[in-house]
């Protein structure tokens, strides 16, 4: 098949008196085009959703080393809204171990 193209492309430059060496250079030139503007599209086509941010910060050798306050920090920094609290205080009576009934009313 790759034979039956570039025989095709030969015989066309030949017909037309057009030298060998410049249907090369003009499909070489048409190659590196052609890849210069798929690069162009794929960094331009495909934004970066803001929700993947954290996982950016997540492969970083600084994360998995840090402790986990520092972790919740960094992957603050990088959200919009930060998700990630500090959970709040325990009730004085679940810390001093008291019981609670669910009947019980203050």
């Amino acid at each position: 098949m790759y034979a039956d193209v570039m025989f095709f492309f030969v015989s066309v430059a030949v017909a037309l008196g057009v030298s060998l060496n410049f249907v090369a250079i003009s499909l070489l030139v048409l190659a590196a085009g052609l890849t210069a503007l798929t690069v162009w599209f794929w960094i331009t086509a495909r934004p970066e959703p803001e929700a993947l941010a954290p996982l950016e910060i997540m492969s970083q050798a600084e994360f998995a080393q840090s402790d986990e306050e520092t972790r919740k920090q960094m992957l603050n920094s990088v959200r919009a809204m930060p998700v990630i609290a500090t959970p709040p205080a325990a009730p004085a009576s679940a810390a001093q171990g008291t019981p609670q009934t669910p009947n019980e009313t203050k």
